[in-house]
């Protein structure tokens, strides 16, 4: 194994296995959710691109002492018709298992996003047949429905939906909380943030580090809506909001404000705790440095 292929390797194989367990239980994540979204996103694309990029690397080794300079000169050969000139069995295996898995990563996000679509968009033509907006809710549409159920449909033609029970249960300042969360998702579009990690878990199911990273994602993007309603609201109110709705469940396509554990979001309203300030300078700083890290690699001449 080659040094930058194999260095690519172990921050790929770090990346996805001890480094995702680690932060899901950090316990200042919850109390900075914002910097620790970033730093999940940075994650799931530096494992990714670095488990490619080694494969494609020391699969090029032989025919340049850069791995830009060896897809280079991979791709001039393959052109010519003679793709493997220069190459051991071991090289072409690295290469072939680099672009199985690229066009599976791309294939599981390309799959779930059309999914997401499909499904938001058929519900989405559901709700506008069986509701009508509300001026008094800032457009938010009603179903009726006697559960108190809260979610929004992000995308280029959102929907804020309330069911009539909710409308009953909760008070005009806690219906003002709910609508700055949903809002919050729909500005933000969380649904976008999500959406990479759950393609992550469906490509690779078998690394228990990907499977734990879709839910903690997940848990983040609600706390940071919270975070945005509570500037609005209050945290009193939004923390008395959540708890009514907080047994609903959203139909798939959806976010709602009872999209994650509902007793630790009550819990983190009503007891902030503000982490130190290099936090989330040091969450920032380690997401540049996962995403530039492997590029600056590739750039390492004779590195092989």
């Amino acid at each position: 194994m080659t040094v930058v292929p194999g260095l690519l390797l172990l921050l790929a194989l770090t990346l996805v296995e001890p480094v995702p367990h680690w932060l899901a239980r950090a316990r200042w994540a919850a109390r900075a959710p914002r910097p620790a979204l970033v730093l999940w996103q940075a994650i799931g694309l530096s494992a990714g691109f670095a488990g490619i990029a080694a494969g494609v690397g020391y699969g090029v080794a032989p025919l340049a002492g850069s791995i830009p300079d060896g897809v280079r000169l991979l791709a001039q050969q393959a052109r010519q018709g003679r793709p493997i000139d220069g190459l051991g069995p071991t090289q072409v295996v690295a290469i072939l298992a680099s672009l199985a898995l690229a066009a599976r990563l791309t294939g599981m996000l390309a799959g779930a996003a059309g999914r997401m679509a499909r499904d938001r968009h058929r519900h989405r033509v559901l709700v506008d047949l069986l509701s009508a907006p509300y001026a008094d809710l800032g457009g938010a549409r009603v179903l009726e429905h006697p559960g108190t159920v809260a979610y929004c449909l992000p995308g280029l033609r959102s929907r804020v939906v309330l069911s009539a029970g909710a409308v009953r249960a909760l008070d005009p300042a806690e219906l003002t909380a709910v609508l700055a969360h949903e809002h919050a998702h729909v500005a933000e579009r969380h649904d976008l943030v999500v959406l990479p990690f759950v393609a992550w878990r469906a490509a690779l199911p078998f690394l228990s580090g990907v499977r734990c990273a879709q839910p903690a994602v997940s848990a983040l993007i609600e706390m940071v809506a919270d975070d945005r309603a509570r500037a609005a609201v209050g945290a009193g109110v939004l923390a008395s909001a959540i708890a009514r709705v907080g047994t609903a469940t959203a139909p798939r396509g959806a976010l709602a404000v009872s999209g994650s554990p509902v007793l630790d979001r009550v819990a983190r309203l009503l007891d902030p705790r503000p982490v130190p300030r290099w936090v989330p300078a040091a969450a920032y700083l380690g997401a540049a440095t996962l995403v530039g890290f492997p590029v600056l690699l590739l750039l390492v001449p004779g590195g092989h």
